[in-house]
């Protein structure tokens, strides 16, 4: 039996390899353990204007 697990972390930026490191040692008690990838995700920031309105037709008014 194999079993795959999937981890999402909130951690600092920089430490993805000590914390794959970790999780790898700290299940390496069950048995062999292989870590397939790791994936580094920035957080998206949205951006809103400020000052400009659009009319219900779809024009722009000033």
């Amino acid at each position: 039996m194999m079993l795959i697990i999937t981890v999402h972390v909130n951690a600092p930026a920089g430490q993805a390899i000590g914390i794959k490191e970790q999780i790898a040692q700290d299940l390496e008690r069950y048995g062999d353990t292989r870590v397939v990838s790791v994936e580094v995700v920035q957080p998206t920031y949205r951006q809103m204007q400020i000052g400009e309105t659009v009319s219900r037709q779809g024009g722009k008014r000033k």
